[in-house]
């Protein structure tokens, strides 16, 4: 169930969140003859004080989307800052995109029909919103985050302009739906919380620890190859039969996924002897059939496990696949 959300109403409290978005896009964002880009998500704006506009053409002769600082507090503007029940902001955006050279004027309605997103849960002043909001990013993200969340919203208002791409990407996110299960929007939170960078370094690093304690008992090590360079992996598990290359990742997100892939692929090139390692991608959580067998087709097989932390209470289990991959237990 997503969280709902409450519009902002006063226009220090805007502008206070709206500064927070603008400094990370400024942060990150480098000149571009006359305009701006994102070179690491490839989208160009160009900002006139607290107006940007947002495109994929280098020239700024056709953009796809306007994130403005609201002048007010209602829903008039196409722009809003809202935020949820923990104090936590975001930057949302109304569907309506004004008609230009890309496209006729899209309405919300077609909006959500060619993007796929949702409308977020909104309220202002206590009541239901009358106009449907879209999330941009959330505002408490380091600023790499909030660019990359603001380039993807950016790439689905392209979509709402074009209804070929989109009929195509539709096609493609049910594909990747089936893989991958369904991408977060725009850093919405659904299920868990947002999970901090320490945080992350803590369930891994407890993943990491619960596993070595069983290889430990059984009279063996969990290694941790390290290149001069300083890439480390998270474990090398040697069994009676053969060597595992073990790479952990907290959550099952494509992103993950992809960056565990790639680990996989790259450390055996970076650390010769890894070579012949049998390649495993632990994540917490049973991946779907099909997921197993598309990343099995890269030569990397998954298992799965579960973690559970209540304060400085930590329990760690993993699948009996896993366990009996490296020969622990019966």
């Amino acid at each position: 169930m997503q969280a709902q959300l409450q519009l902002l109403t006063n226009q220090v409290k805007i502008h206070e969140a709206f500064s927070i978005w603008r400094n990370a896009i400024e942060q990150r964002g480098e000149r571009f003859h006359g305009t701006h880009w994102l070179p690491e998500e490839r989208v160009y704006f160009l900002t006139t004080g607290n107006n940007f506009k947002f495109g994929f053409d280098d020239k700024g002769e056709n953009w796809v989307v306007e994130l403005n600082e609201p002048e007010q507090g209602t829903e008039n503007p196409l722009s809003g800052l809202a935020r949820d029940s923990t104090g936590r902001l975001y930057l949302l955006r109304q569907g309506t995109l004004h008609r230009n050279a890309l496209s006729v004027r899209i309405e919300s309605d077609v909006f959500e029909e060619r993007t796929g997103l949702s409308p977020a849960d909104v309220t202002i002043d206590g009541k239901p919103a009358k106009r449907s909001w879209f999330i941009v990013a959330a505002l408490d993200c380091p600023p790499a985050e909030i660019c990359q969340n603001t380039a993807t919203f950016v790439e689905r208002c392209r979509l709402a302009r074009d209804p070929t791409a989109a009929a195509i990407a539709k096609q493609d996110d049910e594909h990747l739906t089936q893989l991958f299960g369904k991408p977060e929007q725009g850093g919405r939170i659904s299920g868990q919380p947002y999970i901090n960078p320490n945080q992350r370094h803590r369930v891994q690093g407890e993943v990491s620890q619960r596993l070595r304690m069983l290889l430990t008992s059984d009279g063996r090590n969990l290694d941790k190859p390290r290149h001069a360079r300083g890439y480390e992996v998270d474990g090398e598990i040697k069994t009676a039969t053969e060597s595992l290359l073990l790479e952990i990742k907290i959550d099952t997100t494509a992103s993950d996924v992809y960056a565990g892939i790639g680990q996989l692929t790259v450390y055996p090139k970076l650390l010769p002897h890894l070579a012949d390692h049998r390649r495993i991608l632990l994540l917490p959580g049973c991946p779907s059939s099909a997921l197993v067998e598309a990343i099995r087709e890269c030569g990397v097989e998954l298992h799965s496990y579960k973690v559970n932390i209540d304060g400085e209470s930590v329990d760690v289990s993993f699948s009996e696949d896993f366990l009996q991959l490296c020969g622990i237990g019966g």
